[in-house]
């Protein structure tokens, strides 16, 4: 990690973290931090009490740097929390490999899925309290335009987004927010659980989207955390059958035991995935086609001719058109995982079946409410989807770990 004039150097405060495991998968007793061992008095100065504000900021390619910034104030209906721990998304590792659709032009703060501990709270607050454990809702919608007045955040023209430029993101010892941002946190959700709230908010969008699941036939194509979630979902809300595929076999061996009930399959690797002519798209259409039909003749469903839903969950286009063909006459088709802006689309098929296509993107109103609800009544576990905590000093190490595909799900520990 590189140093500057301005970085922090402090020792780090010991905690009940100490000693835990950088892979929690080896000792799930020791990995799962409840919340309760975690209290801030309310009446304690905020500096004794954090140890400053430690922040993570990138400044370039793989570059982050330790800063020891100023204790932010609440105003107005705003917030301060503790954070306690942050999840890294895709769009985070994006921006650190220099990968982004908006490439960074000034150091920046990543994070957008985290939760804490409310310290204290503006004049204007009247639905939070200080010491109240909260997971945030990084949307920052304008509140007052026709979608969000309708609970859509995610359709708001005017809205922001915690770590995407230029707004800074959550991966912070301590954070200002709106209260409106504060969802709370119930007692027996471990910190590493409600840092993976948000994500599996936004999976329960893509449920929304996808409609009525039960006694359906429901494939995930892209097993990362967002797919993985999805089949979770798929299985709370009584899918008569599960399909996980991915590219990735370590991620389809994740699955077997994530998701036993799923049948699982991984696609074949076809060289030219770019279509730079029609020669190779017609080429990766017949690929992805005999692919598509082998995993419907397996799982029993050729006599409905496919599948009734598809949720595609990685963006990348040999996956878009095999989800495509693995649809039945009248299926539906969701596109949650984002790729190149414009890719190869099977239009015949969509034409030829009738499907109906919906995209998703983010979360909306009563997301987090739903997701939180799920992880409370076991419906979903989050314990098992996350295999590597670390502490933020470590933050290069966190997301190299996440680059080179080692981890389902890293999740940075902000306890120290």
């Amino acid at each position: 990690m590189s140093p500057m004039p301005n970085a922090l150097n402090i020792p780090i405060v010991p905690d009940v973290c100490e000693g835990t495991p950088s892979h929690p998968g080896k000792d799930a007793a020791k990995r799962t931090t409840t919340k309760e061992e975690h209290h801030f008095p309310p009446e304690q100065d905020v500096c004794e009490a954090t140890g400053g504000n430690l922040t993570a900021v990138l400044t370039g390619f793989k570059t982050f740097v330790l800063e020891d910034r100023p204790v932010p104030v609440p105003k107005g209906d705003e917030i301060l929390v503790r954070v306690m721990a942050t999840g890294i998304c895709g769009t985070d590792l994006n921006f650190y490999l220099a990968k982004g659709m908006r490439p960074l032009s000034k150091p920046h703060v990543l994070g957008h899925e985290s939760c804490g501990v409310v310290l204290d709270v503006g004049p204007q607050v009247r639905n939070i309290k200080k010491g109240e454990h909260v997971a945030i809702e990084p949307a920052l919608p304008c509140r007052v335009c026709r979608y969000c007045k309708q609970g859509q955040w995610n359709y708001c023209v005017h809205d922001g987004y915690m770590a995407t430029p230029p707004t800074d993101g959550t991966m912070s010892r301590l954070f200002v927010c709106s209260e409106h941002n504060a969802v709370p946190l119930p007692d027996g959700i471990s910190w590493e659980e409600s840092g993976c709230i948000q994500p599996l908010a936004v999976a329960v969008q893509i449920a929304r989207r996808a409609g009525a699941l039960a006694h359906q036939s429901v494939a995930v194509v892209g097993c990362g955390p967002l797919g993985l979630l999805t089949l979770a979902l798929a299985r709370a809300h009584g899918a008569r059958t599960l399909v996980a595929i991915d590219i990735n076999a370590s991620r389809v061996e994740f699955v077997k035991k994530y998701i036993p009930t799923a049948k699982t399959f991984v696609m074949p690797t076809h060289a030219p995935t770019p279509s730079p002519n029609a020669a190779s798209a017609e080429q990766l259409q017949a690929h992805c086609m005999s692919f598509a039909q082998s995993v419907v003749r397996e799982v029993g469903a050729a006599h409905a001719h496919g599948l009734d839903v598809v949720v595609e969950a990685s963006g990348a286009e040999s996956a878009i058109v095999t989800g495509m063909h693995l649809l039945r006459h009248g299926g539906t088709y969701v596109q949650a995982g984002l790729g190149r802006p414009l890719t190869l689309f099977p239009t015949f098929a969509l034409a030829d079946k009738e499907l109906t296509i919906r995209g998703s993107l983010r979360y909306t109103a009563g997301c987090f409410e739903d997701a939180i609800h799920l992880v409370e009544s076991g419906a979903v576990d989050l314990k098992m989807l996350v295999t590597r905590t670390v502490p933020m000093s470590h933050v290069e190490e966190a997301f190299d770990a996440f680059a080179r595909g080692d981890e389902i799900k890293v999740v940075i520990m902000n306890q120290e």
